[in-house]
């Protein structure tokens, strides 16, 4: 919203006029004046450049293209044009400004050289010499023109240039090769450009077929563009990576061009084809089945009688009417199997007062009490200071979780029942509660699945039927957690809990990410799913530098201060980022026996390291400048 953009412009005033001391001040001049927009401004102008060689037909379109051209040739120098083409430019904009001459002895009215002439060309020659150029430039190129056949002349010479209708941006090349970091990035319509900043030389150009995908460091102020497979077949880069504070300007300019590289900003996912009634029965009866043969198993509590049933246990309010096309949809199928009701596998909101599963005791009272962690995330705890709590402590919540399951194998399969069990059958797919659950769901399937064998065959069932829903959330995370529950399935036993920065990234159905630090002090952001292996990351590493992937010896390092270790090829980054937020938990500030606080120490953060493992013969290749 335009208003919201005026009030950020504001605050950032306000925290611009501040006065340095803390103490209001009271004045009997009455108020203060309303503060404005400060130098803030909106700006009107074209922004996506399709035709960039034909001139408008429109009078109105070609003063305001016109009147960017000059911005662009005059004030940031974007198109490397000669004097004696800065001058046939500068002669034509003078007729548009002040018509034909009038008197060769007047030359006031061209003492404004840096309004006509780009720095670059100015700066050769003093401004008592360039004002009788210009003039005689006026007259030379500009008389007997009309305003608009000058404007229509200045608009076709510039359009000669072939970085016109290209949008430029200054970046720094995170990367290594011979021209330097410093460069300019161009966007335009047929794809982007590689450009040099002093001459203007095109360095490389990649149409967006070429492009395979583009990335926006959550946290870093980076851009990565990674090429198509056979575009760098040759030995050239397949990855460019460019630091800018403009990182998203320049994502959204590149998506309005070509929509396909959407990627960074929605899903990228297959399109859901839409599937029939009887594919629709048929997962259902496929996740009946895993039911009653959980049931048969006699691994599951039978559940307590209630009164409520189904309609009481869970917001859904059915009809007679509902509930007959219910049995109807799903073939029949009978509500109770051996006492276990409807009611018992489907959404509920209030507490449990004992576990799903079968277990001792004192883990059973471990399950309610991660039951009671998933409903207060979600939002249903049992008043409201509840669920403002639970917004501040929503990383802790799913950690506590996460951690409690993960210390017995029973408890992991009750974990997995439950979220089961809180997204199936809710009122409303695409309510904050519902998602909540599922983004609850995503993390464990990204983490550590069960490892009873029905409960999994029983979660594979119920993901494969709510990702045949292509039309609400609920659908999207159910594709999601299915994708994790498959790339996690048959890699090692994640040993901690997910980390802060895991957990944002997954409930959010993004990969996650982390800094790559190298030798020369250089670092890239990488993503890569939680279950990725050090091996898995090398290899994305590898590919992000341009390194080729037959390069031998290398290796990943966690290091701490002067200490570091190369991480096993099977360890999962994700379990070594979690070990280092336990770490710095452990160590931020806790008293010591005497209760008082400890002494503070100088910090020390873990990082991850990029370098050279193994030095033989044959890992050697000097002849590869990565």
């Amino acid at each position: 919203y335009l208003y919201d953009v005026i009030a950020a412009w504001e605050i950032k005033q306000i925290k611009a006029n501040a006065p340095t001391s803390s103490f209001p001040t009271l004045s009997k001049r009455g108020s203060a004046p309303t503060l404005g927009s400060g130098e803030n401004r909106f700006l009107f102008k074209r922004r996506l450049f399709k035709n960039t060689r034909e001139i408008s037909l429109d009078p109105v379109e070609v003063n305001l293209l016109y009147a960017q051209a000059v911005y662009h040739v005059v004030k940031c120098d974007d198109f490397p044009v000669s004097e004696k083409v800065a001058l046939q430019l500068a002669g034509l904009q003078a007729q548009v400004n002040l018509g034909d001459p009038k008197d060769s002895k007047t030359l006031e009215s061209y003492t404004d050289i840096e309004s006509y002439l780009p720095y670059r060309v100015s700066r050769s020659r003093g401004e008592d010499v360039w004002v009788p150029i210009i003039a005689q430039a006026h007259r030379q190129y500009g008389t007997g023109k009309t305003s608009l056949t000058a404007k229509a002349l200045y608009l076709s010479c510039v359009m000669q240039y072939p970085l016109y209708g290209t949008t430029m941006f200054q970046v720094t090349y995170r990367g290594y090769w011979s021209y330097g970091n410093s460069l300019i990035l161009g966007v335009n319509s047929e794809g982007l450009m590689l450009i040099k900043p002093d001459d203007k030389f095109i360095l490389y150009e990649f149409r967006y077929q070429d492009v395979e995908s583009i990335f926006l460091d959550p946290s870093d102020s980076f851009l990565t563009v990674n090429l198509m497979r056979q575009h760098g077949d040759n030995g050239s880069h397949r990855c460019f990576v460019f630091e800018t504070p403009q990182k998203s300007e320049i994502g959204s300019l590149i998506v309005s061009y070509c929509p396909a590289l959407a990627g960074w900003i929605t899903e990228n996912e297959v399109p859901v084809k839409a599937i029939t009634n009887e594919d629709r029965i048929r997962l259902y009866h496929n996740v009946v089945n895993c039911r009653r043969a959980l049931v048969d198993s006699e691994t599951l509590r039978k559940p307590q009688e209630t009164s409520g049933g189904f309609i009481r246990n869970t917001l859904r309010r059915l009809s007679r009417h509902g509930l007959e096309k219910l049995r109807a949809d799903y073939g029949g199928v009978s509500e109770v199997y051996k006492g276990f009701s409807l009611s018992y596998w489907a959404f509920g909101r209030q507490p449990m007062t004992q576990s799903l599963g079968k277990m001792p005791e004192p883990e059973e009272q471990i399950a309610i009490q991660m039951y009671q962690i998933i409903l207060t995330y979600a939002g249903l705890g049992q008043n409201g200071e509840t669920v403002r709590r639970a917004e501040d402590e929503h990383i802790n919540l799913i950690q506590n979780v996460m951690e409690l399951a993960m210390r017995k194998e029973n408890l992991l399969g009750e974990l997995y029942l439950q979220l089961i069990k809180q997204t199936t059958e809710h009122p409303d797919p695409n309510s904050r509660v519902n998602l909540r659950h599922w983004a609850l769901l995503s993390l464990a399937c990204s983490v550590v699945l069960p490892p009873q064998r029905l409960i999994r065959k029983y979660l594979i069932a119920h993901l494969k039927r709510c990702a045949s829903d292509c039309v609400t959330e609920e659908g999207k995370y159910a594709r999601f957690a299915e994708k994790c529950l498959y790339k996690t399935q048959g890699t090692r036993r994640r040993q901690w809990p997910p980390s802060r920065e895991e957990i944002m990234c997954t409930i959010n159905r993004r990969p996650i990410y982390a800094r790559f630090h190298f030798m020369d002090g250089q670092y890239h952001a990488v993503e890569f799913h939680p279950s990725a292996t050090a091996k898995d990351v090398m290899e994305l590493v590898k590919a992000k530098i341009g390194l080729r992937e037959s390069a031998m010896g290398y290796a990943i390092y966690e290091v701490l201060g002067n200490s570091e270790r190369s991480l096993v090829a099977e360890e999962k980054v994700a379990d070594v980022m979690s070990k280092w937020e336990k770490y710095r938990n452990a160590n931020s500030g806790h008293p010591n026996t005497n209760g008082q606080p400890n002494k503070p120490v100088r910090k020390q953060h873990h990082f991850f390291l990029f370098k050279k493992h193994l030095f033989l013969d044959q890992y050697m290749d000097l002849d590869d400048p990565v």
